[in-house]
């Protein structure tokens, strides 16, 4: 049985902890990493999903995968890369590594934000800041890679006393596990309250978060399987 990080921080009620974000980043990475190293061999559509918090899955042992099922109501606009919107045109697997890069980027500063008042900064170290920041770069070139990522988060793990990340994530499936009579609602509640697409966006624009999500309002929504059929078009695969 698995959760989604949406289902997660509605149970919580408040945002993931800074440890909990990079051991969701080390984890992330780690899938990201290994469903690349199988694209030659995996159906195209394996890489067709956009990350976001209903796509992100935490499982029991601590790993974690993406999906795209059930997430066909949600507004991923904030969590798309520009050059999706754009329809710009892809050029090479490590395009599409970039594109889910900003998608997991964006994920988990929604994660960092989720029930947080507005008079209430949001508090990240400068470290962590920095890589979600380099994940979230308006021009894909400087982007940073899904290596930079893991190598980031090894050097967390070697300089800090943080559990294994496997761990927070278990912890996590826990927390939705034994609250399950209160899982009920949670995607009516997910459908209820107001996009907080923007309210996320100019919270974020005082950590330097690039100035794309302003853009984002006026782009049309696109979901996951229009995603899917675009980069079977451009052959990303």
């Amino acid at each position: 049985m698995h959760v989604s990080l949406a289902e997660a921080l509605e149970v919580r009620g408040g945002p993931l902890q800074e440890e909990e974000i990079w051991a969701v980043l080390n984890q992330s990475a780690e899938s990201l990493q290994e469903l690349f190293r199988k694209v030659s061999v995996a159906d195209p559509a394996a890489l067709g999903f956009i990350i976001s918090p209903w796509s992100l899955l935490l499982l029991p042992s601590g790993s974690v995968s993406f999906t795209d099922e059930n997430i066909s109501n949600q507004d991923l606009r904030a969590f798309t890369a520009p050059e999706v919107l754009q329809n710009q045109s892809l050029t090479s697997l490590s395009d599409v590594e970039k594109i889910h890069i900003y998608s997991l980027g964006m994920t988990l500063y929604w994660g960092a934000d989720h029930e947080v008042p507005q008079s209430q900064p949001i508090k990240l170290g400068d470290h962590l800041n920095s890589i979600l920041l380099g994940m979230c770069e308006d021009v894909i070139y400087a982007r940073v890679s899904v290596r930079t990522v893991l190598d980031a988060c090894s050097a967390h793990i070697r300089n800090s006393n943080c559990a294994p990340s496997f761990s927070y994530v278990k912890q996590l499936v826990k927390l939705v596990l034994g609250n399950l009579s209160g899982t009920d609602q949670l995607s009516r509640n997910s459908e209820q309250k107001p996009d907080r697409s923007q309210a996320i966006r100019d919270r974020l624009r005082g950590k330097g978060l690039p100035t794309v999500f302003s853009k984002l309002c006026i782009l049309q929504k696109e979901n996951v399987y229009g995603f899917i059929l675009y980069l079977d078009a451009h052959n990303c695969m």
